[in-house]
């Protein structure tokens, strides 16, 4: 073989094997299970699914979500509506979750993955079973991967774990799997703001036009000026991304005492708010108070006929107002104080400090 051949030989073999150096393959890991799905019968029936309940260490139930009249409920919440994307997102993700990797089939070793019976007192992970009907199994959801993608699960009759390639958000509490938003209204909207306090005191802020750039607070005694605009402006915040931290029944409270809160907005949409300031039932006098509030929508009697009801009223205000309420009648929310302070503030909280000088 010539000097040139030989060359042009060695070449192309560091050529290929440089090739093979790139070309990814598959890891130890990877290549000790073909991929397969969870739960390969979840996929077909996913959107008839209507039952799932979740149970946690001590067989405690954190929520048996069931869907009905077009919405997820959650029974732990006296049957408020579900948080949807959420849940959408888990059942998706189970009916697409593969089998990346087996993991141990031995009981005592279980708690190092968190997929142990959830009847246990200390179990770490969270149960999801379906409706009997679907005939697809329970899974116990456990930890996640630690310096990789994805969470070790465990069907609920087998004795082998797994490493599914996907984490799975699953809520350990009864509160986080509610529809926390309670009413958005931005404070651009607005253009009217009252507050009536038990003893009487009104505050009432509003717009001469909606193109105002700023809110005119009534009622100024003499002498007196506000603090700022932007502290008369944060008025119109109240009903801006409410959200709740819990939910009842509004029968569940007397709301006695309560104040009242109220806005209007520029196309005629009117929200009236109770607000109330409440010790929880059973606790001391020390206790930290709570803050609730109920809601009712409908339209300014300027913009309708007098007599029309949110729900009879026709076009986009009459729609709004009438989803507002199917989502917040008979409901009373805990929500956080700088929201409740927000609502319930007093003239002098918006006044400048008095001159005390002789």
């Amino acid at each position: 073989m010539s000097r040139k051949h030989f060359t042009l030989l060695l070449g192309i073999t560091l050529a290929v094997a440089l090739l093979v150096l790139l070309v990814p393959g598959k890891t130890g890991r990877e290549s000790e299970v073909e991929k397969t799905r969870l739960l390969p019968g979840l996929q077909e029936q996913v959107n008839d699914i209507d039952w799932l309940r979740v149970t946690a260490a001590g067989g405690q139930e954190v929520a048996v979500l069931t869907r009905g009249d077009g919405f997820w409920r959650v029974g732990q919440a006296h049957g408020y509506r579900a948080d949807w994307d959420q849940l959408r997102t888990l059942l998706l993700d189970l009916a697409q979750a593969e089998i990346v990797e087996q993991k141990t089939a031995n009981p005592e070793y279980y708690d190092r993955l968190g997929v142990e019976d959830v009847s246990g007192a200390d179990a770490a992970g969270l149960m999801l079973e379906f409706d009997g009907d679907s005939g697809l199994p329970a899974v116990i959801v456990g930890n996640r991967a630690e310096g990789r993608d994805g969470h070790y699960v465990r069907l609920q009759d087998a004795a082998g774990s797994v490493l599914i390639d996907r984490s799975l958000e699953v809520p350990r509490e009864t509160m986080s799997w509610l529809d926390k938003t309670i009413v958005h209204v931005a404070d651009s909207e607005v253009v009217e703001v009252d507050i009536r306090h038990p003893d009487g005191e009104r505050v009432a802020a509003r717009k001469a036009s909606a193109d105002d750039e700023h809110f005119a607070l009534q009622g100024i005694p003499a002498g007196r000026e506000i603090q700022s605009a932007w502290t008369v402006d944060s008025l119109a915040n109240g009903l801006s991304s409410l959200g709740l931290e819990s939910v009842v029944p509004d029968t569940q409270l007397d709301w006695t005492g309560a104040a009242q809160f109220a806005l209007v907005t520029a196309d005629g949409l009117r929200l009236d708010a109770d607000l109330l300031q409440a010790v929880p039932a059973g606790a001391g006098e020390d206790a930290d108070p709570e803050y609730w509030i109920r809601l009712v929508a409908s339209l300014y009697q300027t913009a309708v006929e007098s007599g029309v009801e949110a729900g009879q009223a026709t076009g986009e205000r009459g729609e709004r107002a009438a989803e507002i309420n199917q989502r917040v009648g008979g409901w009373a929310y805990r929500i956080p104080k700088y929201k409740y302070d927000g609502m319930t503030k007093r003239l002098e909280d918006l006044l400048a400090t008095a001159d005390s000088g002789e």
